[in-house]
Formats: structure tokens, sequence, C-alpha cells
């Protein structure tokens, strides 16, 4: 059987075996075993894995990942997390669009601390849904709103997908996250006129609300201002150069656990509970990275990447039609599985491919990452739609489908701007201190 065969095989065994919600790491884990077994033999698959588990465990740049983790979980814990949907309905609610606008908000910064659309869309749903219906909202807006806001916090610094992009492409951190200043002001920006340009239109229905009381609004400010100026400060050190990424990361969590501690929001059983969150999830997280690996290392053996390569030389000069390609497969991917597990398993093929077009790989982290929330989102069987729909069974497919109908054109004009102006990626990482 030739390497090629072989890849291919194992390649589309994971991705039945993802779709059959075997665990990511145990499916690309298997596949990278099995299949680097058949190509070198059994003692030398099990040499590989020994060496990528001891690789993965002590790479320096997945040191951060933890501290990540950790901040995420302090401030969850401390209550930041929970306040930034209160706070922002409050100064923003009555405002027409303005409960919608909260809840992108308040799933972005969900979504920063859960690291999965899938999670933050479940859980915001529970949470802003009724609020949205009591204020009179169309049901397609609230549950757009939701469903889009949950793919922003994914590429929002700190961003685990983008610390494990960085740890499978071999590109740096501080780059990626650097890069993300300029997409992130795009998506805020095409977000709000998503919510706001249907309902100008009238194809949705968002009544002002009695504006807050002084009393109220001095609250709700109070409130946000611990999560504002914490973000602020680690990021603002991050975009100046005060700080590396695994500085930030360790900053950024005796930050937050400075807070939850000095403002009596962070309890013992709290820190504790942050604590156990916190090696769950990274345990979670480092079975599969070293699953990626033993899966990465199993498609170098087969070739396939090269070979892949080789199928798309014919529009290598061309990187825009390898770009469309490549955004047109994680489409179709987006409604089969999670961002994570696409990444994991199309980063190994198409960075080769980027690099042979020469595509910049921190431009194609950024774009990889933004397509395949995308992925989540468009109509008719985008997985963040249907996660909504289990948890508010009574809003229709078609509420569905015309409430992140606005978001994803939103998301195609914010991918097609930064493929026209790359420069709003890369300019910052090329030229911060």
């Amino acid at each position: 059987m030739s390497g090629m065969l072989l890849g291919g095989m194992g390649f589309f065994a994971a991705i039945v075996m993802i779709f059959l919600e075997v665990p990511v790491a145990v499916a690309l884990g298997l596949v990278g075993v099995l299949g680097s077994a058949m190509i070198i033999g059994l003692p030398g698959a099990m040499t590989i894995g020994a060496t990528t588990t001891w690789d993965s465990l002590t790479n320096y740049t997945l040191t951060m990942l933890p501290l990540f983790v950790m901040m995420g979980n302090l401030a969850a814990r401390s209550g930041l997390s929970t306040k930034l949907y209160h706070s922002m309905s409050v100064l923003i609610g009555h405002r027409r669009g303005g409960l919608a606008l909260a809840t992108i908000g308040a799933s972005a910064g969900f979504g920063m601390i859960s690291g999965s659309s899938l999670a933050t869309t479940a859980t915001m749903g529970r949470i802003a849904l009724p609020e949205m219906k009591a204020a009179g909202y169309s049901r397609s807006l609230s549950a757009g709103s939701v469903a889009a806001g949950g793919t922003l916090g994914i590429l929002i610094p700190p961003s685990t997908v983008l610390v494990i992009y960085a740890f499978i492409a071999e590109q740096s951190i501080r780059d990626l996250l650097l890069a993300t200043a300029g997409p992130i002001f795009l998506a805020v920006l095409l977000y709000c006129l998503a919510i706001w340009v249907p309902i100008w239109m009238g194809w949705s229905v968002a009544p002002q609300r009695v504006r807050a009381e002084g009393p109220e609004r001095r609250s709700a400010i109070k409130e946000l201002l611990p999560p504002v100026g914490i973000f602020g400060l680690i990021m603002g050190g991050l975009y100046s150069g005060v700080f590396t990424a695994n500085e930030t990361a360790a900053i950024g969590a005796a930050v937050v656990l400075a807070y939850g501690l000095l403002a009596r929001r962070l309890s013992f059983e709290g820190f504790m509970s942050a604590i156990m969150d916190t090696a769950m999830t990274c345990g979670a997280l480092y079975l599969v990275l070293i699953g990626a690996n033993l899966f990465n290392f199993f498609l170098a053996l087969s070739g396939l990447p090269f070979s892949l390569s080789g199928l798309f030389s014919g529009i290598l000069d061309q990187p825009l039609l390898v770009i469309l390609l490549m955004l047109a497969i994680y489409l179709v991917l987006g409604t089969l599985m999670d961002s994570l597990a696409m990444l994991l398993l199309t980063v190994p093929l198409f960075v080769p491919v980027a690099q042979a077009a020469g595509i910049d790989l921190v431009w194609f982290g950024i774009f990889a990452v933004m397509v395949v929330e995308m992925g989540l989102i468009t109509p008719p069987v985008g997985m963040n739609l249907f996660v909504l729909k289990t948890v508010a069974p009574d809003v229709k497919l078609t509420e569905l489908w015309k409430g992140a109908a606005p978001f994803v054109i939103a998301d195609f004009i914010r991918v097609g701007i930064i493929i026209a102006l790359p420069a709003l990626v890369i300019w910052l990482p090329y030229h911060a201190i």
C-alpha cells in the first residue's frame, strides 16, 4: 500500500471517528500510532510515541497554556464573566439592538474563558435568550446573536486555539496574538452592522427598553471596569512589547487572582475549584496535543502533506485560488466538528501548501481560525445552530438560519477584507516593539 493512500485512509478514519464522537485525542493518537506502525513497524512507532509525549509536555511555547486556562477559570470564579452580560445589558440595553450587542460582547468574553464556541453557545443561550425574549426581541435576532457571539472568543487573546496553532505550525505565539488586533476590530464593527441593518430594514424586532437610572448605571460601570481594566493591562503590555507572551499569561493569572482576593470575590473553595478545573482542562488539552503530534508524524511519514502540495501545484502561483479552496473545505468541515478538531486535522496538511504558495503563516493562522468559526454558524448545518436548537427547541430552524445569515455575511466580508488587505493582520506583528 502506498504511503499517500495510507495517509488518506488515516485522515478519513480520523474524521469518521471524530464525527462518531470518539474523543479527538483518542482518534488522532490511535490513527497516528497504528498508521506509523504500518510504515515503520511497531517498535519505531512506540519510540516516536514516547518522544512525542515528552516533547509535547516540555515544549516552552506551551508553558503559557495552563496559565491562560487558569486565568480564565479564576476570572469565572471571581465573577468577572458572570457580571459582564448584566453590566453591558444595563449600559446599552435601552438602545435598539442593545441586548443583542450585550450578548455578542458577553459571548466573546465567555468564549475567551471556555475556548469552545459550542460550549459558549449552549451557556449563553440559556442566559441571554430568555432576557431578549422578555424584552420583545425577535427570536431570529436573539438566536443569531448567541450563535455568532461565541465565535469571537476563540480569536480574542488569550486564545488557546492560537497557542495550539503556533505549536503545530511552529510560529510565534506573540506574533499571532498581535495579529488578532485588526480582525477583532473588524469583527466588532461588522457584527454591530449585522445587528443594526436588519433592525433598520424592519427584518428584525428589537424594542427599546427604559434607560437604567444613575445608581444602576454607576453600579454597572463599576462591575465592568475590572474585566476591562485587567484585559487592557494584559493586552496593552503584550502589544507594547513590555511583556512576552509567556509573561502575559503569568501576569494575567496573577492579576486576576489578586483581584479576586482583594475584592473578596474568590473564596478558598473557588480557588481550589479553579485549580482543579485548570488541571483537568490542561490534561485534556495536552492529550489532544500529544494525539495531534502522533497524527502529524504519521501524515509526514505517509507523505500526504507533500503529495497534497503536488496536487495544488497547478495553482500554487495563484495564492488566492489556494485560499478560496481552503475556505470551501473549512466551511464544509464546520458542519461536522468543533473548531479545535478541524484545525488539528487540517493544519498539518494545509501549512505546507500555504508555504509553497508563499502565504504568510501568521496570516494563515488568523485566516484559518476565522473561517473555522464561520463554518460553525453557516446555514443550514452549522454546528452552533444545532447546539442552539437543542438549548432552545422552541426556536425554528428557519429562524436560526435567518438570524445567523447577517453574521455569516459579516464574516464573509471580514474574510474578504483580510484577503484583500493582508496588512491588517500582519502589519502589527512585524512592526511591534
